[in-house]
């Protein structure tokens, strides 16, 4: 019998315990292992039982129990997801059981299994199958543990969810035993292994999505709406506008979901008290944006904007070019680059900028420094603490609480194994070909330390990437672009708008051009903000098709 997936009902009540048992076997039974124990002690033993590459997928407790559970079967960071089951209508013990237990949902007693239970399964086990891809993985990669164009590889491997196998030419005989066996000793590293057996060798990130059949190149020339940047209000954006029927293209660089898809954990999101990732985010939205018939193009880069009577024209980095009515741009910022000495040597080489999830395993047992005081800041340093075996956060201010939401500061605090130290910064990063110390200045001396470092995540000051717009579009001095109010001069709309009517509220300079999230100048910097932002942007682009000629 093939590995499967396994439901685990812990609950002291033997007559919920059996209705949840038989409920789920009437629904899962075939596809999932159905377990049910009346204790801790029994749960662990359960677990303990597993073989042939069964896998814990979710663990439904009573409310009471869920701690101990968790314990008792050592739930890590990947680890299966929890629903509480509490007495309907305690809200008290959901909200507890949810915030301070970290479970992902709760279900009341009794419950209705076509309302209640099974759609919350269903979410969550969603959920838990986007982190663990059952199938064999479907790429191979060898190369060595620090090579700067093997981290940009994983990184967009890991963000677009492909499950794909690292193998080391530096730790242990699978990965040499692999290239031997498929001839490629001379081969330039990194190798990527395709599922068919294709091989290609030292390929760059665009190679690699083209020989995976990822969507790359736009289906038509014209569109109604198009949406550069699939961040939080790219999509948004696209979610809103394919659901009310206009023809949406969203075109991302990367990986849906931006910068906020590699936070791994938001905790202040209206809806989700338990929290979600980034990447979680990310494929819900992008699910129902495709639901709605959005066409998704990635990775595909918008290069430059022509405006010819009111249609846009999008160059894109394939040499095509596509023609839209109205435009949102949601490219979102970039994290800045610091000039540190040594820094940008060993970028990529335990040098990150921004939270780099997928080295975050391989620092386990390492000493792992974080620089910035920022919300992204934290929610890295409380990840990397899951891995590594001592976190510092470096930060140049008197206090966390600066910049920080209070629950990350609170979380940060009550973590053993982070340590926060004030008004310090990186001097120098040093190491041949990979980062292997940090010289730190304490500003309130003036005094220097070398401290051993195998891994920097930098989270300092971030610039909207707009280059591609050449200035077509007002923005601030800072490269960020006006809107709205914002154009307004000496009361009046400036920055060369050309109508009679005021700019819509997120409308550019350029009619029928918006701007939604982090490259509008004066965001508020919230996965929250940049989510209204792109659905008020397609209320906007209603308007301004109803009032422009068709």
């Amino acid at each position: 019998m093939s590995a499967q997936r396994v439901i685990l009902v812990v609950h002291d009540d033997p007559a919920v315990r059996e209705g949840l048992r038989v409920d789920l076997s009437d629904r899962y039974e075939g596809r999932l292992g159905i377990l049910a124990a009346g204790s801790t002690d029994e749960a662990s033993d359960l677990v303990a039982a597993l073989t042939g590459g069964d896998r814990l997928a979710l663990v439904i407790a009573g409310a009471d129990l869920v701690r101990s559970v968790s314990d008792s079967v050592a739930l890590a960071p990947h680890d299966p997801v929890v629903v509480v089951v509490r007495p309907q209508g305690d809200e008290a013990a959901a909200v507890a059981a949810v915030t301070t237990l970290h479970a992902a949902r709760s279900v009341g007693v009794p419950w209705d299994r076509d309302r209640e239970l099974y759609p919350i399964v269903d979410d969550v086990l969603d959920d838990w199958d986007a982190g663990h891809p059952t199938s064999v993985e479907s790429v191979i990669m060898v190369g060595h543990r620090w090579a700067r164009h093997a981290h940009e590889l994983k990184d967009f491997l890991g963000r677009n969810r492909v499950p794909y196998r690292w193998l080391d030419v530096d730790h242990g005989r699978d990965a040499a035993s692999t290239l031997e066996r498929l001839q490629l000793r001379d081969a330039a590293l990194p190798v990527v292994i395709l599922p068919g057996g294709e091989v290609l060798a030292d390929p760059d990130v665009v190679t690699v999505a083209a020989a995976l059949g990822m969507h790359t190149h736009a289906d038509t020339l014209f569109y109604e709406l198009a949406i550069v940047g699939g961040g939080p209000a790219g999509l948004a954006a696209a979610v809103y506008g394919g659901s009310e029927g206009l023809s949406t293209l969203l075109i991302e660089a990367e990986a849906p979901g931006g910068q906020a898809g590699t936070s791994s954990r938001i905790e202040n999101y209206l809806g989700f008290p338990a929290g979600i990732s980034g990447a979680d985010l990310a494929r819900r939205a992008l699910t129902q944006a495709e639901k709605f018939g959005v066409e998704v193009v990635a990775p595909q880069r918008a290069v430059e904007l022509e405006v010819h009577e009111g249609y846009k024209t999008l160059g894109l980095a394939d040499a095509t070019t596509i023609t839209c009515r109205a435009l949102v741009i949601a490219t979102g910022v970039s994290y800045r680059h610091l000039h540190t000495p040594g820094l940008e040597r060993l970028a990529g080489a335990g040098v990150y900028y921004g939270a780099a999830t997928t080295e975050a395993q391989a620092a386990e047992g390492e000493s792992v420094f974080v620089i910035g005081s920022a919300n992204s800041a934290g929610q890295g340093a409380m990840y990397f603490s899951k891995f590594a075996d001592r976190v510092t956060i470096l930060v140049k201010g008197n206090d966390l609480a600066e910049h920080m939401s209070r629950y990350l500061v609170d979380q940060i605090e009550a973590a053993p194994n982070i340590d926060v130290q004030t008004r310090s910064h990186v001097v120098e990063a040093i190491g041949d070909d990979h980062l292997e110390a940090l010289r730190i200045e304490r500003l309130a001396t003036g005094a220097v330390e070398e401290v051993d470092a195998s891994f920097l995540f930098v989270f300092v000051g971030a610039d909207p990437r707009l280059e591609w717009l050449a200035g077509r579009v007002a923005t601030d001095a800072r490269g960020y672009v006006l809107a709205g109010p914002d154009l307004a001069v000496d009361g009046r709309p400036g920055h060369g708008w050309p109508l009679a009517r005021d700019p819509f509220h997120l409308e550019t300079s350029v009619p029928g051009v918006f701007v939604a999230g982090d490259a509008r100048h004066g965001s508020i910097r919230r996965v929250a903000g940049a989510v209204g932002e792109g659905a008020t942007c397609v209320q906007l682009v209603h308007r301004y098709l109803a009032s422009a000629p068709a």
